[in-house]
């Protein structure tokens, strides 16, 4: 076992780099350091975790016992001559389009080619060089927009963003998202076989959603926690209990689901219209037109930890904390708002 030093304050602007930084590699490095320092991990099992080798993990404790928070950012160098020259890199390249989902069959179709046999680690620094990101496939939804009323969310939206940036009322937006023992875990490059597979613990059980009021321009999360079903019943309940603790007129932006367009939802909106809640509905098949969608995917694809699906207590707390530390430990840069 490795003990590093960390104080209340390094920690703290720990969490702050895991939560928000715009650099990928800064962000592992400072999870790493957590995870050896709370949860007392080896090396070997951040090597599994972070896909990468034990000598990268013993380079990341080596920076941080040297250098600090200093040493969870990349320096400026002139670094090593490249393995693979521009042309290379193009075989590279070409190599992934057909093999997307495996640097591993990527890596020896490459070294067939070139007759250069390079880790994984160093493909991934090209490709990602190239404007390429490793991310889950997402699901899309079953219909398409119209597209003119797409495009008329879109200049809708645009409006009500600028009218709220001039104090006009409070934007927000609403919507629900669950969580079980069952994690979405994004996809990772791995080494092929049992023995390279990384494992995350899973197992059924109860749900639990958040309903969620998101204001991007304050940096604002008002969210609730319910275990079970959402039905029309439970977004009235919170709809109330937004509406009683909004300080200024406020317009939530929310998609056309059922339970957001029930008759009994329909018939409060007078009442939330005269406290000063108005509801903006997105057009149908329009998910992304919505900025919580953003907030669920960083809860559920950075922010939870392996430990957080161990048991259903602690995948609750961990929810807990992020909603009551949102805004604060972390933290989402909307450059749309």
């Amino acid at each position: 076992m490795i003990i590093i030093e960390v104080n209340k304050e390094q920690l703290k602007k720990l969490k702050n780099i895991y939560a928000s930084s715009d650099s990928h590699a800064a962000r592992q490095r400072a999870h790493a350091i957590m995870l050896l320092h709370l949860e007392k991990k080896k090396p070997e099992e951040l090597a599994i975790i972070f896909d990468v080798s034990r000598i990268t993990i013993y380079n990341w404790i080596h920076r941080w016992n040297n250098h600090g928070i200093d040493g969870i950012y990349d320096r400026k160098g002139r670094g090593s001559k490249p393995l693979f020259s521009l042309a290379e890199e193009a075989v590279i390249l070409n190599a992934l389009e057909k093999n997307p989902a495996s640097l591993r069959q990527v890596a020896e179709h490459v070294e067939k080619v070139t007759g250069k046999k390079a880790h994984v680690e160093t493909l991934r620094k090209i490709i990602r060089k190239h404007g390429k990101v490793w991310k889950r496939k997402r699901k899309s939804p079953k219909g398409k927009p119209d597209s003119e009323a797409y495009e008329q969310g879109k200049k809708d939206i645009q409006e009500l963003q600028l009218l709220s940036s001039q104090g006009e009322f409070d934007l927000a937006y609403f919507d629900a998202s669950g969580f079980s023992l069952q994690p979405v875990v994004p996809y990772a490059w791995q080494d092929q076989g049992r023995n390279g597979t990384l494992e995350i613990p899973s197992s059924h059980s109860k749900r639990v959603n958040l309903l969620g009021f998101l204001n991007p321009t304050k940096n604002e999360l008002h969210a609730r926690m319910i275990e079970g079903s959402v039905n029309s019943e439970k977004i009235i309940e919170v709809m109330d209990e937004y509406c009683n603790a909004i300080t200024q007129p406020t317009v939530v932006i929310l998609d056309n689901a059922p339970i957001h367009t029930s008759d009994a939802v329909k018939e409060r909106i007078p009442e939330w219209e005269k406290c000063g809640l108005s509801l903006y509905f997105l057009p149908t098949y329009s998910p992304e037109l919505n900025l919580i969608e953003i907030l669920w995917r960083f809860i559920k694809y950075q922010w939870l930890s392996v430990s957080a699906y161990e048991s259903f207590g602690k995948l609750k707390l961990a929810l807990r904390e992020i909603i009551d530390s949102y805004g604060s430990e972390y933290k989402i840069a909307f450059s749309s708002v």
